[in-house]
């Protein structure tokens, strides 16, 4: 348990006491006066309880966390025994021969199975087919040595695992004798591109007849190969550690804070109760019958605290777990010193507590208040950091005084605690006070502010208003402007046919001018004709 929970305890009473009566400045002021001298009380324990305390005895940091990784094992720096062995063979190698002993116990086995085989065997540098003797070798794509001088398969497998992965039919080839010999423990392409000296002007792989589109093949399918196996063996082998250590982790942390509840639950009460024993008048009852009330009295409050204590138990696993996983990340980009570890782990519970806060507020809690408490919590999360990571350096100091110095590994510890509590306490304290200021009526100008910023909130929600209805009556306007436009087509084109009929009927017209004329004529021509035939047969009739 950290010096956080006392801060979190006097978020809440302030919280509480703002949604009672709004107190006067002069009560205000004096209400805080009285929550910092009890503050100081409650960090100053808690501080000896918790970071300064109860972890020192319960972890063993280490520099660099609990898990190694590559850039830790690069530097030397090692989480376990084991991979302290690991690195030190490993720095060996770089400087001495490289024992091949292992790669080759298999070899003579390999070249006779491949021999005894009826598929041919096939160079896998020159595509050739080989002979089934001393003229048919076996190689490594990636060399013995490569692998032996890589951090990563040193740290992550063992010997053993290297040698299998050396050995897989993926990395061990057939290749000619001469160019086994020639290859050695070069990168196969510098090797292949490089000019031969028993045949000035020409490569390796012009001198060898070597089929370079295959060499890459192959070189790509062994390094493909050597990259999952690694791979394979840092997850199994970083997985397990990561899985342990957070578990350890865990219940170290869970055990640590539920200890705490209980622990500053007891002193607390002890305090209290020895304070109203000394101040309180000898009664006529045995003394020993009060301290034993006393006695009773304490051990129900730390009952009554089990519930919390179970809560902090559950919390601390899994903060222990997730700040050992934390750790393990950074430590991928960054070395962390034995003490950053202490404060990452000790830092996380508070700002799960800030999020918590500022995320899922407590039901009836002002937004002032949950930014009030979470800045709090904060502030002990830093004021903590900061003490840890002076702790040092007060025991540097008190080394140096000589009656002080075989007691500095304990004193250092109790004198950081008291003197970060009080930085906490002074710290909230200060917080409260600047928040206070904030919610008090006087402060005209930061209310004329934010009525201001409301004020113009409420003009830019009307001005797009405004502009939404101008752009709706744009559309309109629009589509008015269409349907004059589809009106003057339709009234043209009107006007179009109407000429028409003009000049269709004027055209009717004079036909029908014409056809009455026509009329008239043939008429009159009839009429002629009929007084012609009266007139034969008048003439007809009158002759004898």
């Amino acid at each position: 348990m950290t010096t956080l929970e006392p801060v979190a305890a006097l978020s809440s009473r302030t919280a509480l006491s703002t949604e009672t009566s709004a107190p006067s400045s002069r009560e205000l002021r004096e209400r805080r006066l009285d929550e910092l001298l009890e503050s100081c009380k409650q960090q100053t324990l808690q501080q000896i309880i918790g970071p300064f305390g109860l972890t020192p005895a319960m972890f063993d940091d280490k520099t660099g966390g609990n898990v190694t990784t590559l850039r830790n094992f690069e530097q030397g720096i090692t989480a376990t025994q084991n991979d302290a062995a690991a690195y030190t063979e490993w720095h060996d190698k770089q400087s001495n021969p490289i024992d091949r002993t292992a790669y080759g116990k298999t070899f003579p086995a390999k070249r006779k199975a491949m021999f005894q085989n009826d598929e041919p065997i096939i160079s896998a540098y020159t595509g050739k087919e080989l002979p089934r003797d001393g003229r048919t070798h076996l190689d490594h794509v990636n060399s013995v040595k490569s692998i032996e001088i890589d951090p990563r398969a040193n740290l992550f497998m063992n010997e053993a695992q290297r040698v299998e992965m050396a050995n897989a039919p993926e990395n061990l080839v057939p290749a000619e004798h001469d160019i086994n010999q020639s290859m050695q423990d070069k990168v196969k392409l510098d090797w292949a591109n490089a000019e031969r000296k028993k045949t000035p002007g020409q490569t390796n792989a012009e001198s060898f007849g070597v089929d370079v589109e295959l060499l890459k093949r192959t070189q790509d399918k062994a390094d493909r190969h050597r990259k999952i196996e690694t791979l394979k063996a840092q997850a199994k082998k970083q997985g397990a550690e990561l899985a342990s250590t957070c578990a350890t982790e865990a219940g170290k942390n869970a055990l640590r804070q539920a200890m705490g509840v209980l622990l500053h639950e007891f002193v607390n009460s002890s305090y209290v109760e020895v304070a109203t024993l000394v101040r309180t008048p000898a009664p006529t009852e045995n003394l020993v019958d009060r301290v034993t009330e006393a006695l009773k009295r304490t051990l129900d409050r730390v009952t009554a605290k089990l519930g919390h204590a179970f809560d902090a138990l559950i919390e601390g696993g899994v903060q222990g777990a997730v700040s050992n996983l934390l750790t393990f990340i950074i430590n991928n980009v960054v070395t962390t010193s034995a003490k950053i570890v202490t404060v990452i782990r000790e830092s996380f519970k508070g700002l799960w507590q800030a999020i918590k806060i500022v995320c899922f507020p407590p039901k009836g809690l002002s937004a002032m208040d949950a930014a009030r408490q979470a800045t709090k919590i904060i502030a002990g999360v830093i004021t903590t950091s900061v003490g840890l990571l002076f702790e040092q350096s007060i025991k540097g100091f008190l080394v140096s005084i000589p009656f002080l110095a075989p007691l500095a590994a304990y004193v250092a510890p109790v004198i950081t605690g008291i003197l970060t509590g009080l930085m906490t306490a002074l710290t909230v304290y200060a917080i409260d006070r600047l928040f206070d200021w904030l919610s008090q009526t006087g402060t005209e100008h930061l209310e004329a502010q934010i009525d201001t910023l409301e004020a113009d909130a409420a003009l830019g929600e009307r001005l797009a208003t405004f502009i939404e209805q101008q752009y709706q009556h744009s559309q309109r306007y629009q589509e008015m402007l269409a349907c004059y436009e589809a009106m003057a087509e339709d009234l043209e084109k009107a006007e179009h046919h109407l000429l028409a009929a003009v000049d269709t009927a004027a055209a009717t017209v004079e036909i029908g001018a014409s056809t009455h004329k026509a009329l008239g004529t043939g008429l009159a021509n009839m009429k002629q004709m009929d007084d012609e035939l009266e007139r034969l047969l008048a003439d007809y009739c009158t002759k004898p």
